[in-house]
């Protein structure tokens, strides 16, 4: 499981991480400005920086502000 912290733009956060497809990450649940994601792949500190990677190559990246962490599904 991984948390992305975004304010804003949320459904254009879920649609990048979403697209990425090695590690595939699945939409869990949102929760405030925390959105879940369950990961196939086991180094969830790796799934981090790829997703993270992924929403700063897209041009809204740069113009938010967003978090990614590895956590746990409450």
């Amino acid at each position: 499981m991984i948390i992305v912290n975004s304010p804003i733009m949320q459904d254009k956060v879920k649609g990048i991480v979403e697209a990425i497809e090695t590690p595939k990450f699945t939409f869990v649940k949102k929760e405030g400005i925390k959105l879940y994601f369950e990961v196939d792949s086991e180094d969830k500190d790796a799934a981090c920086a790829i997703a993270k990677a992924a929403i700063k190559k897209d041009p809204i990246g740069g113009t938010i502000m967003f978090s990614v962490k590895p956590g746990e599904y409450i």
